[in-house]
């Protein structure tokens, strides 16, 4: 993935992060459903090579270049 990539999917990821742990604070159970999704994500990741959120991200800022 390109550099511009990778910083907009961790953009996300902390965005979602910081919602949840808002939710959580205020008493919401989405936010423990925030959590476990991208749990699963991270999991799913290291496990099998794929995350679907790469792919998306590449199709928008386009793969990385060679040097």
């Amino acid at each position: 993935m390109s550099k511009s990539a990778v910083r907009a999917q961790r953009f996300v990821m902390g965005t979602l992060l910081l919602i949840a742990m808002v939710l959580i604070g205020t008493g919401h159970d989405w936010g423990k459903y925030i959590v476990y999704f991208i749990i699963f994500m991270l999991y799913l990741s290291a496990f099998t090579g794929f995350c679907p959120s790469d792919a998306v991200f590449e199709r928008l800022f386009g793969k990385r270049q060679s040097v």
